[in-house]
């Protein structure tokens, strides 16, 4: 009997310590990690302020995305590392990982604010192979664009991770 592959999709805002936690999810599962910014840092750098940003990003969480699912075709367990802002992209995720046959295990890393402007402002100081660098005002103008997962979607909740 075939085993149904697992999509572990990863939703939280910038800071919420989502690569952390997939990290230690790929560790635990050994299934593939696909994180998304680290494949944009390498050919854009640190800065999400370039020319063009918003349509390479788009392009990176397609292609990501469309390994991913290949994986997955195949019967592998994958982690897809991206934020996940809004619900409208959750719910189209979701019907895709349905359709393929897959399981999906949705996580919410529910990060309060504060702790999120400080990793940030940390990070703006030394940014690793995996995080961009955001201004307060990037970070405030990108927070008007995140919908947390709601009382009608199915997730397990993270609370802060150190």
């Amino acid at each position: 009997m075939k085993r149904t592959p697992i999509v572990y999709v990863v939703c939280g805002f910038i800071g919420a310590g989502k690569t952390t936690f997939a990290k230690m999810l790929e560790s635990e599962t050994h299934a593939v990690r696909m994180t998304k910014d680290e494949w944009l840092i390498r050919l854009i750098g640190n800065d999400p302020a370039v020319d063009g940003f918003e349509e390479l990003d788009a392009k990176i969480c397609e292609l990501s995305r469309d390994v991913a699912f290949q994986l997955v075709e195949k019967g592998i367990d994958v982690i897809i590392d991206e934020g996940f802002w809004g619900k409208e992209q959750r719910v189209k995720l979701k019907r895709r990982i349905t359709n393929l046959g897959a399981q999906e295990v949705l996580y919410y890393l529910d990060t309060p604010i504060e702790t999120i402007r400080l990793r940030v402002a940390g990070r703006n100081i030394n940014p690793g192979k995996d995080s961009f660098t955001i201004s307060s005002n990037m970070l405030d103008t990108y927070l008007e664009h995140w919908q947390p997962p709601g009382e009608d979607e199915e997730y397990i909740l993270v609370s802060s991770l150190k």
